[in-house]
């Protein structure tokens, strides 16, 4: 896909635009390599500012619909950029039209293809959750390609990623179910900060699901997915208060305090990835 295919047609002078085959990283490469000292330092200042660039592009394409923003992601996309092939390819299979989802699964499996941990996890997460248009352009889950995408971004070190595998081998899902790798990735997925997997994560302490029983390290879980305000977290607190469970006395005040967090952040729940 060029620039000229992404959402509505651009005017003439935008698809004649093109990037140099020299692209502004390339020029930002060479310069640093010629500084030697300090070099590192400097290309990885560009990077993170050229990543952050991409990911406005990306948030006004996404939800502003801006036109602009989008044509810029395309033609980083066509220059060869692999986080602009992600960015953009997450953008458009985000959009309604089938058209629009094919180009973006296109752009993400280049992406992926290019070593992107992020276009792994949203090909990952998409066959999973059937996003991705099947053989007959019908959305379906696809179950070997979300193994292979998400275990690719998730051995990067992505938590999302982590995150959905662990489901993957909870579930089993094509293979068979495997609770101690559920908890490994869980435990990934929960040291990055997910809270639904904080939350899994202490409940499989709590029922000795692919580790030891062990209620102390069950509360702690509780304890770090309530803090991210997970609903179900805060209420198991409120009951293990309650009736004097996972090592933990009895605590009325501590009940009702646990429960009045709980209808809160039921008003405000946390996302997954």
């Amino acid at each position: 896909m060029t620039a000229a295919t992404v959402a509505a047609p651009f005017p003439p002078s935008v698809r004649r635009r093109r990037a140099h085959p020299l692209s502004a990283a390339a020029l930002v490469a060479v310069t640093v390599a010629a500084a030697g000292v300090g070099g590192a330092a400097a290309w990885r200042h560009h990077a993170e500012a050229r990543q952050a660039e991409l990911a406005q592009w990306q948030r006004m394409a996404s939800t502003a619909a801006d036109a602009d923003a989008l044509s810029r992601l395309a033609r980083a996309a066509d220059a060869g950029e692999t986080a602009a092939r992600a960015a953009l390819g997450e953008t458009l299979l985000a959009r309604p039209d089938a058209l629009s989802r094919a180009d973006g699964e296109r752009w993400l499996r280049l992406a992926a293809d290019s070593g992107s941990v992020r276009a792994h996890f949203v090909l990952g997460k998409a066959s999973m959750l059937g996003q991705l248009l099947g053989q007959l352009s019908v959305r379906q889950p696809d179950l070997p390609r979300a193994w292979t995408h998400l275990e690719a971004a998730a051995r990067a070190g992505d938590a999302g990623a982590a995150y959905y595998l662990g489901l993957l081998c909870r579930g089993g899902y094509g293979r068979a179910p495997d609770a101690p790798a559920a908890v490994r990735w869980l435990t990934v997925a929960a040291e990055g900060g997910v809270a639904q997997a904080m939350f899994l994560l202490a409940n499989a302490y709590r029922e000795g699901e692919g580790v030891p029983r062990d209620d102390a390290r069950a509360v702690d879980w509780y304890e770090a997915a309530a803090g991210r305000e997970h609903p179900a977290a805060l209420q198991a607190l409120a009951m293990a208060y309650l009736n004097g469970e996972l090592g933990l006395a009895r605590d009325d005040k501590a009940y009702r305090q646990h429960m009045a967090e709980a209808a809160h952040a039921l008003r405000h729940p946390a996302l997954t990835p």
